[in-house]
This record gives C-alpha cells, sequence and structure tokens, in this order.
C-alpha cells in the first residue's frame, strides 16, 4: 500500500516485471523496452545506460523473485483500488458530492476525497480553520538578517492538500475562473508554484462558502466578494508594507545589519547613530 500512495507508474512496475536485476536491464535490447507503454526510445536508452553504469547491484535468483513479487503484490493492488473506486463512486449518493462536482475541476473521486477529509462543515468555524487544517494558511519564515517572507505552512494534513493540489492543476486548464487567477499573478511576477498554491486557496474558500450555504459554484459570487474587498481596501489606506509596527531606528540590530546601516551613511556625518545612541559631537 506504500508503494501504491506514492503513484509508481505502470511502465516501472513492467520494467522490473520484466527485467528484475541491472545486470538484466543492461543486457536488455531498446527495441524490447521501446515495447512497454510510455518508454520511449531515448528513456530505453538511458535506463540501459544506468544499470551498465551500475556497481554493487544484486542479481542473484532471490533477489529477483523477490522484485518480481513485489511488483505482481503493487499491481494487484493497483487493480483492487480502482475497483473500489469505481464502486465508490457509483454507491455515492450525498448531495454534498453533487454540490461539489458543480465546480468545474472536482471529479467524483476528488469530490469524495474532500468530503472524506472534510467530514462535516460545521467542524470550521471560519474558512480560516479550514485552511489551517489543510496546511494552506500562510506563516512568516525568516533567517537572520535574511529578507523572508511568507510562505504556506504546510502544517496540516498531507492527503487533503494532495487531493487540492490535483484539483488545482485540473482547474487551471479546465476552469476560466481560476486560470484567470493564475495568470493575473503569475503576469505581475509570482512563481508558478506560489500562484498554483494561491489558487489551492481559493480554491477551498469556494469550497467553504459552497458547503457552507449550500449552493452550486456560481463564479460570480466571488467576482463580488473580490471587487468588495479591493473597494474596502482603497478606502481603509492601509500600508502593506509595514504590517506589524512603524520601523524604530533606535531598536537593537545586528551586527551586520549595524555594518549595512553604516555604509549606507553620508560619510561628511559628525553626529553617528551606533545601536540607537547617539554619538556626542566633537568640542
Amino acid at each position: 500500500m506504500a508503494y501504491c500512495k506514492e503513484k509508481i507508474p505502470c511502465w516501472m512496475l513492467e520494467t522490473l516485471k520484466r527485467y528484475p536485476t541491472a545486470q538484466k536491464l543492461s543486457e536488455a535490447i531498446p527495441e524490447s523496452l521501446v515495447a512497454i507503454p510510455y518508454v520511449s526510445s531515448r528513456r530505453a536508452q538511458e535506463l540501459i545506460n544506468n544499470a551498465k553504469r551500475s556497481v554493487a547491484s544484486t542479481s542473484d535468483a532471490v533477489t529477483e523473485e523477490l522484485i518480481v513479487d513485489t511488483v505482481e503484490q503493487i499491481a494487484h493492488l493497483k487493480k483492487t483500488l480502482q475497483i473500489q473506486e469505481k464502486k465508490m463512486s457509483a454507491l455515492s449518493t450525498l448531495p454534498e458530492v453533487a454540490l461539489l462536482k458543480s465546480f468545474k475541476g472536482i471529479g467524483i473521486t476528488s469530490a469524495i476525497g474532500l468530503l472524506i477529509e472534510i467530514q462535516a462543515i460545521e467542524r470550521f468555524a471560519s474558512v480560516k480553520k479550514l485552511a489551517a487544517f489543510f496546511g494552506l494558511h500562510p506563516v512568516f519564515k525568516s533567517s537572520g538578517d535574511s529578507a523572508g517572507g511568507f510562505h504556506m505552512s504546510k502544517q496540516g494534513r498531507k492527503e487533503p492538500r494532495r487531493i487540492l493540489f490535483m484539483v488545482a492543476m485540473a482547474s487551471i486548464s479546465s476552469n476560466s475562473h481560476i486560470r484567470g487567477i493564475y495568470e493575473e499573478h503569475t503576469q505581475k511576477g509570482m512563481k508558478g508554484m506560489a500562484a498554483l498554491g494561491l489558487c489551492m486557496h481559493k480554491i477551498l474558500r469556494i469550497i467553504y462558502g459552497m458547503l457552507k450555504h449550500n449552493r452550486p459554484y456560481d463564479p460570480q459570487i466571488d467576482l463580488t466578494n473580490r471587487a468588495k474587498v479591493c473597494q474596502e481596501e482603497r478606502a481603509a489606506g492601509e500600508d502593506k508594507n509595514r504590517r506589524y509596527q512603524d520601523l524604530d531606528s533606535k531598536a537593537p540590530i545586528s551586527r551586520r545589519q549595524r555594518k549595512s546601516r553604516m555604509e549606507k551613511k553620508p560619510s561628511h556625518s559628525d553626529n553617528l547613530t551606533k545601536c540607537g545612541i547617539m554619538a556626542s559631537s566633537p568640542s
């Protein structure tokens, strides 16, 4: 089951079944590897070359038999999981599943998986609680004098975050609303994975609203809420560059930061500030 959860590709399992040791693989013909689905000529040649360079790889009959048996068990478990997923999808009659499926990018399997993790939306008093459960809430990370920043915490459950990641990937390609948000932030200079994490958080907020109010997906609701928040921020005039407190020039600083400030000061100044203490002027 541990191997199945890591999503080992089928072509790798078939290759291990036919060539369980490095010695067997090094003696393989490229054409026989290309016959395996999803194995290109380039990949086949790389596998053979890597097998030839392998050092201290076991090649006894017992090892071959163990590898083949393990591969067959993994293949059997994969097939069992697929059958159970189909049965679970066919027998699912929960109204929440149909509600989540109204979101373009969430399939039957993803909807069931998310509901299994969320259970009842009443468990979470706010969407921030749900985001923390998924590990999507932002945390500030810094080290020493280096410039810090906000990143996804990833402190919540891994499995629902994995499902939401796949939903976000599908939504970027099939949902114009989510794709617009992704493109808007990448065009502003945000990295692709950071924009994808932002889309995951947005999708989770939409899911919370759908389950909380028992309403199908409507992108206009999110667009209206975004416009309202932007209007409130402009009215408040909040400066997000200083989120916590004003800059205090007399606060204790590190040696590296003091040196950096001293280098930036004009050389003709007589009154220098050192660690928040004004040096006395010469008489």
